[in-house]
């Protein structure tokens, strides 16, 4: 990287908490961050000591509802795709799937279906991801096993022999989640995808709504009027219909988002505000009265 910017341009910066809290701390112009909302918090308060505007790209619980006029087979797929990039550790991942409750076995197995074909050797598959670090590994795999202890039924989609030592945590589907598991109150960052039947679209809204908003929010529907019902009664960072994998800032916002924008007015050689001005007489009367009409 250094053959193409200069440092003082582009730099990468690696270390803990102290590094970042001690990087949040400079005088810089603008911040931008991508993590979790208890991280957000510290640095605001340490960019806060400079008055320097801050952009944030929170993560969160982002849902993926199924509509039952959608095929489940063709939701499936996509979610398996953006759930299982990067082993589901990416932003925008789908962070659990409401699905329409007389389509919860077909979705099951059209994900399990999409997931073989694309990872055809499971978790030792060379196209699939290891998870970033144990700590994470450790904390997906009890976020699982509670949801087993509390009724769901697991399944796993190719697990291999060896792989955990690699910390390769097989594609893992979560069927019967209820709100009182773990997995359905932390966000995932993994592949393990919590799904929740519901019975009408009002229950998937209110168990979106029932959470703290997020990144992302995707829905799957052929019928225009669900489609309207989600979009106007949640709010995500981006939405994405009958697709997968948008982020909130892209293109021309983040540009803006990232831009001081100074209006600059240059004044002509004549003047029509000093009427306005002191001292007043007949024809700031008469402008005012133009102006005030």
């Amino acid at each position: 990287m250094r053959e193409t910017f200069p440092e003082d341009q582009v730099a990468v910066v690696t270390g803990g908490p102290d590094v970042g809290e001690a990087f949040a701390g400079l005088p810089f112009d603008h911040l931008m961050f991508a993590g979790s909302a208890s991280v957000a918090r510290a640095v605001m308060r340490a960019a806060s000591a400079n008055l320097a505007p801050v952009t944030f790209e929170l993560g969160g619980k982002s849902p993926a509802i199924v509509d039952r006029s959608c095929s489940p087979v063709r939701a499936a797929r996509s979610i398996a795709y953006g759930k299982l990039s990067n082993a589901g550790q990416n932003c925008v991942a789908p962070d659990y799937a409401l699905v329409h409750e007389s389509s919860v076995d077909v979705f099951v197995a059209a994900f399990e279906a999409a997931t073989r074909a694309a990872y055809p050797a499971g978790a030792a598959d060379e196209a699939y991801s290891a998870i970033i670090s144990q700590r994470h590994y450790d904390r997906l795999v009890a976020l699982i096993e509670d949801a087993r202890l509390k009724g769901a039924k697991v399944l796993e989609i190719g697990a291999a022999p060896g792989t955990a030592s690699a910390r390769r945590l097989p594609p893992t589907l979560i069927v019967g989640a209820t709100p009182d598991m773990r997995v359905m109150q932390e966000e995932i960052l993994g592949p393990v995808l919590p799904i929740f039947a519901y019975q009408a679209i009002e229950n998937a809204i209110a168990c979106v709504n029932a959470r703290p908003r997020p990144l992302a929010l995707y829905v799957f529907s052929d019928d225009r009027g669900v489609v309207r019902q989600v979009l106007d009664r949640t709010t995500s960072g981006n939405a994405t219909v009958n697709d997968c994998g948008m982020v909130a800032h892209q293109r021309e916002e983040s540009f803006l988002a990232l831009s001081h924008a100074r209006g600059v007015f240059i004044q002509s050689r004549w003047s029509r505000a000093g009427v306005l001005r002191a001292p007043f007489g007949r024809l700031t009367g008469f402008a005012l009265d133009v102006l005030l009409r």
